[in-house]
């Protein structure tokens, strides 16, 4: 699971549907959130003169409140990460590192499992557990 820090507080971050929900309600559409969150333009990659504006905080902020408290919530920690609190505990050149981190935290949890080889014919699912529980983690 990704993590960040702030004021010495370890933050795990975590994007399941329902932030994946929240989100969308919170900041906009999924394929705006990236331009939202590292200030490009989105008719112009290259440029980055919304970096650092209110919008581009907000985001960042809004994301970390959104994914940490899912993380918080999920280690069974108190879920109390607001947005003031959050841009408080960030120093100004930490942005960019966090803002990254929350994107890592996304890219994880859009990742599913996907079975090493494909099925062929009936599929014994309890013989596939035991068979699972038995192999040594790597």
């Amino acid at each position: 699971m990704v993590t960040i820090t702030l004021k010495g507080r370890e933050i795990p971050l975590l994007y399941t549907v329902y932030e994946m929900k929240t989100i969308q309600e919170e900041i906009g559409p999924l394929d705006t959130v990236l331009y939202k969150a590292t200030g490009r333009n989105r008719d112009d990659e290259a440029d980055l003169s919304g970096f650092g504006s209110a919008e581009h905080l907000s985001t960042i902020a809004k994301l970390v409140r959104i994914l940490g408290n899912a993380g918080l919530e999920e280690a069974g920690e108190n879920p109390d990460l607001t947005d003031k609190k959050v841009m408080r505990a960030m120093k100004p050149g930490e942005v960019i590192g966090i803002a990254n981190e929350c994107m890592n935290a996304m890219t994880e949890g859009m990742r599913s499992e996907i079975p090493e080889k494909p099925s062929e014919g009936p599929v014994d699912v309890t013989l596939e557990e035991i068979t699972k529980k038995k192999e040594p983690e790597s």
